[in-house]
């Protein structure tokens, strides 16, 4: 659940990649790089995130981009490793689902065939506080498994909450805070359903600055804050 819990807080942590001439909360480059920590519900560091443009291609309507995305542990032992997949096109950001799934997950199904349905997460190029967004879901099915295999992660009812001020090791940043709601539901012989709510704060030309979770029972799961920035 921890690395579940730290997949998931990452990502909203790493959509801090877009170009400004594409939507202005973001800001991107070739060989851009970025760090977040994660904190326990108590403040104490669990690990980091270290993420860095590897491929960036513009257009006329905006761009792609691949992000290499490194997680490692409270000893700065690399854990997990991936490519995070990005597209802002007529100042819209478009999230691919699939980066929301931890290397755990992927790793069910790698020895099948695979099924992907889903729609992408969007992050508009203006915000105000009382805005709804749009949903974002992915659903992955293993095709030819000798059972049921399959996962679906959800993501709804994400509302701009507020402006808000927010420091972090990085510095001090005005926010506008979005909430939402993530459900997770896998079927791997038996279904487990897993569901958590995630707030989010992000800065003009700066991206996401803080991401925090909470379990049904609205108790902090722990935090991301960005730590370093190197554009």
């Amino acid at each position: 659940m921890s690395r579940l819990l730290n997949s998931i807080l990452f990502v909203f942590a790493s959509v801090a990649i877009v170009n400004a001439q594409c939507n202005e909360f973001y800001v991107l480059q070739e060989g851009s790089e970025w760090e977040y920590q994660t904190f326990n519900p108590k403040g104490k560091m669990t690990g980091k995130s270290v993420q860095k443009v590897a491929d960036f291609s513009k257009n006329s309507n905006g761009f792609v981009a691949t992000v290499n995305s490194a997680i490692f542990d409270d000893k700065n032992k690399e854990v997990a490793k991936g490519d995070m997949n990005y597209k802002c096109e007529n100042g819209t950001m478009y999230l691919d689902m699939r980066n929301f799934l931890s290397e755990e997950q992927m790793k069910a199904f790698s020895s099948y065939e695979m099924k992907v349905e889903g729609t992408n997460l969007e992050i508009p190029s203006k915000l105000s506080p009382g805005q709804t967004l749009g949903d974002g879901t992915v659903t992955i099915t293993a095709i030819g498994a000798p059972f049921p295999l399959k996962t679906t992660l959800t993501i709804t009812d994400r509302k701009v909450e507020a402006k808000e001020s927010i420091t972090t090791p990085a510095g001090t940043f005005e926010c506008y805070k979005i909430s939402s709601k993530t459900l997770i539901e896998s079927q791997m012989g038996v279904k487990i359903s897993t569901q958590l709510s995630t707030t989010e704060w992000i800065a003009p030309k700066v991206g996401t600055v803080k991401s925090e979770s909470f379990n049904k029972s609205g108790k902090s799961m722990g935090y991301t804050l960005l730590s370093k920035r190197v554009n």
